[in-house]
């Protein structure tokens, strides 16, 4: 069975996400070790079908509109580690599936 390089090494998350209509605040900070193996398993492959470490992202502070969120996520994993901030009017489309799961474990936890 095909693994994927995410699914096999452990990673460090630290996503917060602000603003919105109301002005809210939901931030999580997690490994995958915390996680069950699905959800871990889950959760890399969705990080390395964003592309995360490669993405190329405008900058926030070109694209700003009333009442939409901003992202800070920043992700360790096998040595490397990037921080984004994002909006979501400067979200790259395959972000869009990791930024709702995390706001979904967010929610739960």
């Amino acid at each position: 069975m095909h693994r994927d390089a995410m699914s096999e090494g452990q990673f460090h998350i630290d996503f917060q996400r602000s603003g919105g209509f109301t002005g809210g605040l939901t931030r999580l900070e997690v490994s995958s070790q915390e996680l069950d193996s699905v959800l871990a398993e889950e959760l890399g492959l969705l990080i390395e079908r964003s592309g995360f470490f490669e993405a190329v992202v405008l900058d926030s502070k070109f694209l700003n509109m009333p009442d939409q969120f901003h992202y800070e996520i920043t992700i360790e994993h096998m040595g490397k580690r990037r921080t984004l901030e994002l909006t979501d009017g400067t979200m790259p489309d395959l972000f869009r599936p990791l930024i709702n799961f995390l706001v979904g474990v967010a929610r739960k936890a």
